[in-house]
């Protein structure tokens, strides 16, 4: 028999979990954006804590060695804020807003085919059915690049420009590497003493996982965003900043990251020309293979352990119902579940 206590008990917690989903779905946009906040002062942390470190290991205390590579950040970033934020941001507006320009270029590209189609002797049916999934396809390929151009980049200046949630992630950053053994001690708490060694190894893993995809991948994209953009400048390809700033955000995804973020730089160079368009590709083509050869071996030190298929499939998954948002995080997010699924299932057998 089951005490009214623990009934009571059930029923508290049933009572419990229902307010606190009905509170997250009804407060969401709220929830995200300080979520996010707390997300982008992980992510700093994680990407200046082997600097912290480093500068630890030269006797230089904790607290000082943050300070320090923040007086630093803060030199770096007044920089990039007076004399390449503008710049980048006149370049986003402009390639924003000649894409409509772009499409009618290719619309005359695929007026000519609907010429050579209608000259040739297929049954009025057909031509008038090519005809119609072509104008489908442009009218759809031009809505969803503006649209996600626009939601992306701009959703992504705005909280950039936004110096009270830089602030705001820089502070949580700051008492996540100085605080991070209270944090953990903490934590472990919260934990039953007989959990506790498979708890912290999980996290361990967790953490070798967050470390390789923060670290590496965003350092990956960052050098190769300034080389193609510096080879889309030598190219002579329009608007190179934002189109290399595209190219080095999309190789954070692996397997489709290079052609994505190539499919806009090449359009744009075809343009001008089919040799412009050519020596894009060779561009792109010349930098993966750089990339696969030397950066990311270097860089990405450890591997998230998953198989090929299963980083596909993971990259499509998030894709489909999470965005570019989802293609970004999916190959993480999967091997953090893959640790704590393969951890459960050696404590119950």
């Amino acid at each position: 028999m089951v005490s009214t206590r623990k009934i009571f008990t059930y029923i508290i917690l049933f009572l419990l979990s229902i307010s606190i989903i009905y509170f997250v779905l009804v407060y969401r946009e709220k929830i995200l954006k300080i979520f996010f906040t707390i997300l982008m002062g992980g992510v700093v942390a994680y990407i200046l804590r082997p600097i912290v470190l480093k500068l630890e290991s030269k006797n230089i205390p904790r607290t000082r060695s943050i300070i320090l590579i923040y007086l630093a950040f803060g030199i770096v970033l007044t920089a990039a804020v007076v004399f390449i934020a503008p710049i980048f941001v006149d370049n986003t507006r402009e390639f924003i807003n000649t894409i409509p320009e772009i499409t009618t270029e290719y619309g005359e590209i695929f007026n000519n085919i609907l010429k050579t189609i209608d000259s040739s002797g297929w049954s009025a049916e057909m031509k008038n059915a090519i005809y119609n999934e072509i104008n489908n396809g442009v009218s759809i390929a031009e809505n969803m690049l503006m649209d996600a151009l626009r939601k992306t980049l701009i959703g992504f200046f705005k909280w950039v420009t936004g110096i009270s949630n830089i602030i705001l992630a820089m502070i949580i950053a700051y008492y996540i590497m100085k605080d991070a053994e209270l944090f953990k001690k903490g934590a472990l708490s919260l934990v039953p003493r007989r959990w506790r060694n498979e708890i912290i190894g999980t996290c361990r893993e967790i953490n070798d996982i967050l470390s390789c995809f923060i670290q590496g991948q965003l350092l990956t994209a960052l050098i190769i965003g300034i080389m193609e953009t510096i080879a889309l400048a030598i190219v002579g390809v329009k608007y190179s900043p934002i189109l290399g700033f595209i190219g080095g955000i999309s190789n954070i995804i692996p397997y489709f990251g290079p052609f994505i973020g190539a499919i806009p730089a090449v359009a744009v160079a075809l343009i001008d020309s089919p040799v412009k368009a050519f020596w894009t590709v060779v561009a792109f083509l010349v930098i993966q293979q750089i990339d696969n050869a030397f950066i990311s071996p270097k860089i990405i030190e450890g591997r998230l352990g998953l198989h090929p298929v299963t980083t596909i499939l993971a990259v499509l998954a998030g894709g489909e119902f999470f965005g570019i948002i989802g293609m970004l995080i999916a190959v993480p997010v999967t091997a953090i579940l893959k640790v704590i699924l393969k951890r459960l299932i050696e404590a119950i057998v």
